[in-house]
């Protein structure tokens, strides 16, 4: 009686038809290349071997030739650029702690790119002359999120006239 059901067990299991019937596979260097076909994607911003801070320089690309005067002849003013900083949460607040200007930025200034942050901080140099300073020529940045319960927390970062320096 065994063998019988052992058996008709074994005709019951060939008799299912086979539902899941694949496709022939492609080799994966014919899906690589065609992948990328029509694809309008640049993974770096410029070439990929120069590093950052000099493919920020305008001398070397001509194409990101920025200014803050250009900021404020396209909004009208400094008034209405920093009213933007704020509105848009980049700035939060701007202090002194022992005669060192402060920076306190928001969640919008941590979405920009480090170019942007970089210009944002440039602005502030260049509308308050920060680095022009005898004394304490810098400013540091704060994040308004790491603030402790009695202090600032940690600055993020510095401005000099070596330009913006983030941790």
């Amino acid at each position: 009686m065994r063998k019988i059901a052992l058996f008709l067990t074994f005709l019951s299991v060939l008799s299912l038809p086979i539902a899941a019937q694949a496709e022939p596979k492609t080799w994966p260097w014919i899906w690589w290349t065609s992948h990328w076909d029509d694809v309008d994607f640049k993974p770096y911003l410029m070439d990929p071997k120069e590093p950052h801070n000099s493919q920020w320089r305008a001398t070397w690309n001509q194409d990101h030739d920025w200014s803050p005067e250009k900021w404020i002849e396209a909004e009208g003013s400094v008034e209405a650029i920093m009213a933007n900083f704020y509105n848009m949460n980049i700035i939060k607040e701007q202090t002194e702690d022992r005669n060192i200007p402060v920076l306190i930025v928001g969640d919008g200034f941590m979405r920009l790119s480090g170019e942007e942050k970089r210009h944002v901080a440039e602005f502030i140099d260049y509308v308050f002359a920060v680095t022009e300073r005898e004394e304490n020529a810098y400013f540091t940045i704060y994040y308004d999120r790491t603030k402790r319960l009695f202090s600032r927390g940690e600055p993020i970062g510095v401005y000099t006239e070596n330009g913006l320096q983030l941790q």
